[in-house]
């Protein structure tokens, strides 16, 4: 075009630089204006336009102000348009007060701002988390005489469902309807969402009927929340019930709903159904990924298959499927749990070798198998590894390889890993005082157990109804009967409940010959349990 003589009309060029903008190829546009320029062919306003738009979907806004500047040079005068676009590069760059600032100019300067420019601006807001600030946006359009449309009240919905708060959307949904503009599929969608993070499925489901009565489709989005909330709430028949809805309607299911009805059956132990469903899928031409292996691979790991999870792990291979964090982390418990040390040390070799980085999860698992299945000498040489090579240890690796050690009547090395948290940046919780206090019980070392169960509460950790219970079994096995009645009388007036092992020991000490029975009555009267008054 720009060698035929004479040149093609702007409006050409203009077609030709729209569509390129439209495929998103934003610096090849740039790049053929300014080849137009240098050819002699001079800009006009629509160009220009153009160029701003480009600098501003490519985060260079002050670029876009320079066009701006030529724009008034050359006297062409800058239309509603241009300058939205200036606000809407401002707002992709979350720099939002800028972007008001400017619209507070246009206004200024006599422009009459349209709805466009309100909707950039309040989605704008959204984006950097000032909902309320949209919300009273919104509020002011109306005063100035702008009735916002549904895209405006659905991108302050959307925000409102983010943020976890589903009552102002709702009110809002209320509000939009009363005014005569119709919800959508997104603004439905949003809410079914936050209703799902909210665990509330009976309202979700409550909105995808208001939505199909309003003859609004539901989009695949959209039936993929409710088919994996469903799911996750133990429901697959009824998220079936969904996916056959979505048949009905001429929506097909994608991969992500199938991933949704795997990880139902899975979280119910159902491998069977689960196994039936990854096939239909494959039957139907679905390609399993990543996330479905996991999935299936986790539920057969969980139930102990490791044969069938591991034959999944060579089908992923076998379909250049990149194993993931999260495969490896599965089958690395799943051999730990059925006794197969070796083979989840291997794995986590063989997971470093194809250059998958094993995080602390993945080292905190195999650790709990090694202390479990007493390779504490294995346990404490992978513990080093973290500590020297990375990711550092957390809490639940301390209090995995603490408990291993006081399991081991290994007491000493149990506490120097006690007393080195605070060095490592960490606070030993609730589970960490009662691994310790169980294992000072167990080598008959109460004073301490009892003087590390007193600084609980110093140190911010509430003593629960565990910490309880092995402290006044540790009493009792030592004959320390006062202590054990008073600490059995504040659980009584905290709520806390005596469990199996510290009944039977107090049912012995009531049958003991040597209390008298004032004393028994004494004892029965600080446990919550009627049928050890009887």
């Amino acid at each position: 075009m720009i060698h035929m003589q004479p040149w093609p009309s702007m409006v050409e060029f203009g077609k030709l630089l729209g569509e390129i903008v439209r495929m998103r190829h934003y610096s090849t546009a740039i790049s053929l204006i300014k080849q137009m320029e240098s050819s002699g062919i001079g800009p006009n306003i629509y160009t220009l336009a153009i160029l701003i738009n480009c600098f501003c979907r490519l985060t260079k806004v002050d670029m876009g102000f320079s066009i701006l500047g030529k724009i008034l040079k050359l006297g062409f005068q800058p239309n509603c348009t241009t300058l939205t676009t200036l606000i809407n590069g401002y707002c992709l760059e979350g720099k939002v007060a800028q972007a008001l600032r400017v619209f507070d100019v246009i206004v200024e300067e006599g422009y009459q701002p349209d709805l466009v420019i309100y909707n950039v601006i309040i989605k704008g807001l959204c984006k950097i988390g000032d909902t309320k600030v949209a919300a009273q946006l919104l509020s002011k359009m109306r005063e100035r005489g702008f009735e916002p449309d549904v895209i405006t009240y659905s991108t302050i919905i959307d925000s409102f469902c983010k943020d976890g708060l589903l009552g102002e959307a709702t009110k809002l949904l209320n509000e939009m309807t009363s005014r005569g503009i119709s919800p959508n599929v997104v603004t439905y969608t949003s809410l079914i969402q936050a209703s799902r993070h909210a665990c509330q499925w009976k309202e979700a489901a409550r909105l995808l009927k208001e939505m199909v009565g309003r003859n609004i489709d539901p989009n695949i989005l959209t039936f993929n929340i409710l088919v994996d909330t469903l799911c996750k709430e133990g429901m697959v028949l009824e998220a079936r019930g969904v996916v056959a809805t979505m048949f009905q309607r001429g929506v097909e299911p994608n991969i992500c709903t199938y991933n949704a009805l795997l990880d139902g059956y899975c979280l119910r132990s159902d491998m069977d159904k689960a196994q039936k469903v990854f096939d239909a899928m494959v039957r139907g031409g679905y390609l399993p990924d990543v996330y479905s292996y996991n999935i299936l691979i986790n539920g057969y790991c969980k139930l102990e298959k490791i044969d069938k999870a591991m034959n999944l792990f060579k089908d992923m291979h076998s379909k250049n499927i990149f194993s993931s964090k999260v495969t490896y982390t599965s089958l690395i418990g799943g051999l730990c749990q059925v006794g197969r040390i070796f083979d989840a040390q291997e794995l986590l070799t063989e997971m470093r070798d194809v250059g998958v980085c094993p995080d602390v999860v993945t080292y905190t698992t195999l650790l709990d198998g090694l202390c479990k299945h007493q390779n504490l000498e294995e346990a404490w040489a992978l513990f080093k590894e973290m500590q020297d090579f990375g990711p550092n240890p957390d809490i639940i690796s301390y209090n995995i390889l603490i408990d291993g050690m006081c399991r081991s009547w290994k007491i000493e090395r149990a506490m120097e890993l006690f007393l080195k948290l605070q060095s490592a940046g960490l606070h030993p919780n609730v589970r960490t005082y009662f691994v310790m206090i169980n294992g000072f019980c167990k080598v008959g070392l109460v004073n301490k157990a009892f003087e590390l169960f007193r600084k609980m509460e110093e140190n911010g950790c509430i003593p629960n109804s565990c910490s309880y219970n092995v402290m006044v079994q540790g009493f009792l096995r030592n004959n320390d009967t006062s202590r054990a009645i008073q600490l059995l009388h504040e659980m009584n007036d905290k709520g806390l409940s005596a469990d199996v092992a510290t009944t039977s020991l107090v049912v012995d000490l009531l049958s003991s010959c040597e209390l008298d029975v004032s004393l028994r009555k004494f004892i029965a009267s600080s446990m919550y349990d009627d049928s050890i008054m009887k």
